[in-house]
């Protein structure tokens, strides 16, 4: 299944990606698959990103000026079907992103979706975010929580783990101990964790657990699925984002 249709993406909608495990990968996949559909897609965080490489179908637009910005996205998406966009580069070539209220103003360029990467994990499958994380926008209609399914059984430590303070904190873990299916769903449903924006009406909220290739691990991956229900998720995707179909089911609650 693609994740357009795991998601019930539809044009016009902002989908914010938070989490840990795969959330770059998921963010060009879900592109991938709407410019596929003829869609004109905008990639950007309101964190900062690795820059992507320039590719026949992707433009990469930098640029510090708002007013320069929006210009810029418009008349590119007349060339490109696929743009990503910051306000400027670090000393580690990560791309600065937008600030979260500007998001509102980026459907006025013609975009069909707007995809946000809204905070960092450092290459880690599993993270919780700190005061101010994930730096979601208002606008989102969607927003995905990612987490991979390869943090289970591995300990609470820095390296394994984003941020493994808050996650012991949040899961009411020791450091050191193993991570569980229980840690990871407290992470996500705790308020302070990704749980924020469960039971807002004006946006879904749908958690993508990724990284499951194996029978064990989609074994696990149901387990988790199972706690958020529980926990009050209505639908859980489960998959592999790198994969050409990369969402085996969809559990709905």
């Amino acid at each position: 299944m693609k994740f357009i249709e795991a998601f019930s993406i539809k044009k016009g909608d902002v989908v914010a990606l938070a989490g840990a495990g795969g959330k770059t990968t998921t963010t060009f996949a879900i592109g991938q698959e709407a410019i596929k559909q003829g869609w004109k897609v905008l990639l950007t965080t309101t964190t900062r990103i690795f820059a992507p490489e320039q590719e026949q179908m992707l433009k990469l637009i930098i640029e510090s000026s708002p007013e320069h910005l929006l210009s810029e996205i418009k008349s590119n998406l007349a060339s490109f079907p696929l743009v990503v966009a910051g306000v400027g580069l670090d000393r580690e070539n990560k791309l600065k992103g937008l600030d979260k209220d500007f998001i509102a103003e980026l459907p006025g360029t013609g975009v069909d979706l707007i995809i946000v990467e809204a905070d960092g994990a450092a290459h880690k499958p599993f993270k919780a975010p700190r005061e101010g994380e994930p730096v979601m926008p208002d606008t989102a209609t969607l927003v995905v929580p990612v987490v991979g399914i390869d943090c289970l059984g591995k300990p609470l430590n820095r390296e394994y783990t984003h941020r493994p303070e808050i996650i012991a904190s949040l899961a009411s873990m020791n450091i050191g101990e193993l991570v569980t299916g229980q840690a990871v769903a407290r992470v996500l449903l705790h308020s302070q964790g990704y749980g924020k924006d469960i039971s807002q009406e004006s946006r879904r909220w749908l958690p993508f657990i990724n990284k499951v290739e194996s029978t064990i691990a989609l074994n696990n991956a149901r387990e988790v699925a199972g706690l958020l229900g529980r926990g009050g998720a209505k639908r859980v995707a489960v998959g592999a984002a790198q994969a050409a179909d990369p969402v085996i089911e969809v559990l709905a609650f």
